[in-house]
């Protein structure tokens, strides 16, 4: 074990903290945050699958808020990007439950994740030299390439749904559609208007040391991320209705799910990883970026002078 390596004690406990940090590289508040993130989405699978969509939003704002409570209790705070997320999950969540339809919590994920996407292009339009003018420009790429799509689009929609609601209908793909791409641009000017800063750097440099460059890189290719994200999300929201059941075949089963069941597992067993690997691979190629921040020198306890209480003894008993 780490703890009882005589070749680290012997250096001291920043030897023993380096290699218990290269096996496991997160900090407590790191390791929260990604369990507050994945753990919901998890219990919701797993809820959903045994008792139905309803018990599973149950299950995915109880414990949203448990993950709050414990992130509170672990980090001691509420970090900012944790507090808006969940309290958009509870938001959504708790509309699926009034209404018994399971969009608005599937459309969740699209609406925040176009959001601040614009929001991180926003911040970036404002502040970097380096990566202001592509901000803008992808912006307004996405914007024409959305608006662009929907005739195509909503021929191929008119074909899945056989008959499109009207327009305005949550359930109409040229409403929802719209409805992202409006919430990216709300977080486009919020960002550059309003918060005019590069998000991540704001949040994470105390836990991540990157030069000023790094921060706008890594911060335009999540935004990326995030629309590349949305649009998955959508895609598979709005291909596999609730109305239709599909076969998903394992080596050992073979499964009948609806729409919702479909949904989760993409973002179950596709979105996760990848967001994880993603931020894995992002990370790695900043390390030219990195700034080396030296470890923290213990500082030997000052002696008082004070003789012990086994001396004093018997100096008073002589």
């Amino acid at each position: 074990m780490i703890d009882g390596d005589p070749r680290l004690l012997a250096k001291g406990p920043i030897a023993t903290m380096s290699a218990k940090k290269h096996w496991f590289p997160f900090t407590a508040e790191q390791s929260v945050n990604i369990l507050s993130e994945f753990g919901p989405l998890v219990t919701m699978f797993v809820v959903n699958a045994a008792a139905g969509i309803k018990a599973g939003t149950w299950a995915l704002i109880i414990s949203t808020v448990v993950a709050m409570v414990v992130m509170r209790l672990v980090v001691g705070r509420l970090p900012i990007f944790p507090i808006i997320a969940s309290s958009i999950t509870i938001l959504f969540g708790a509309l699926t439950i009034m209404t018994g339809d399971p969009i608005w919590v599937k459309i969740k994920v699209s609406i925040f994740n176009a959001m601040f996407a614009g929001f991180l292009f926003g911040g970036l339009w404002a502040t970097s030299p380096i990566m202001g003018r592509a901000s803008w420009i992808a912006v307004a790429a996405v914007t024409g390439a959305v608006v662009a799509a929907q005739i195509p689009y909503i021929e191929l929609a008119k074909g899945l749904m056989q008959e499109l609601p009207p327009v305005g209908d949550e359930t109409n793909p040229l409403t929802t559609n719209l409805v992202c791409l409006s919430t990216m641009l709300v977080g486009f000017i919020m960002g550059g208007l309003v918060f005019r800063k590069n998000f991540f750097s704001y949040v994470f440099e105390k836990t991540f040391h990157f030069t000023q460059e790094g921060w706008d890189r890594f911060t335009y290719s999540f935004a990326w991320f995030f629309v590349v994200t949305a649009v998955l999300n959508e895609a598979v929201r709005q291909i596999f209705v609730d109305s239709r059941t599909y076969e998903l075949w394992t080596p050992w089963n073979t499964y009948d799910l609806d729409g919702t069941s479909v949904w989760i597992l993409f973002k179950v067993a596709l979105i996760m990883p990848l967001s994880g690997l993603y931020a894995w691979f992002l990370t790695r190629l900043m390390h030219k970026h990195r700034i080396e921040v030296p470890e923290p020198v213990p500082v030997p306890a000052k002696s008082t002078g004070a003789m012990p209480k086994t001396v004093q003894a018997r100096g008073q008993s002589t």
